[in-house]
């Protein structure tokens, strides 16, 4: 279940974080140790990471307050936030 915000990204913010989207989606599963498949789930648990971290960074910039965790984005450009 989300937490809408009632907060959008911009129409260029939005085009951004898709194509990252879709970068992390394609990103192979490719670890070069055991420890970076444990610690950071490899190439694709990294691209991952950054796409959370910038949407969240985008949200805070937008006014939004720090959360524990990240603010994600629904399909119409809201942050969203994961009920607890």
């Amino acid at each position: 279940m989300m937490n809408k915000t009632g907060i959008f990204a911009t129409k260029k913010e939005k085009k951004l974080l898709q194509k990252e989207l879709i970068s992390a989606q394609n990103t192979p599963v490719i670890a070069f140790s055991s420890r970076h498949a444990l610690e950071k789930g490899g190439l694709a648990g990294e691209a991952w990471q950054r796409l959370r971290e910038h949407c969240h960074k985008i949200a805070i910039e937008h006014g939004l307050p720090e959360i524990k965790g990240f603010y994600g984005m629904d399909k119409n450009g809201e942050f969203v936030t994961a009920l607890e």
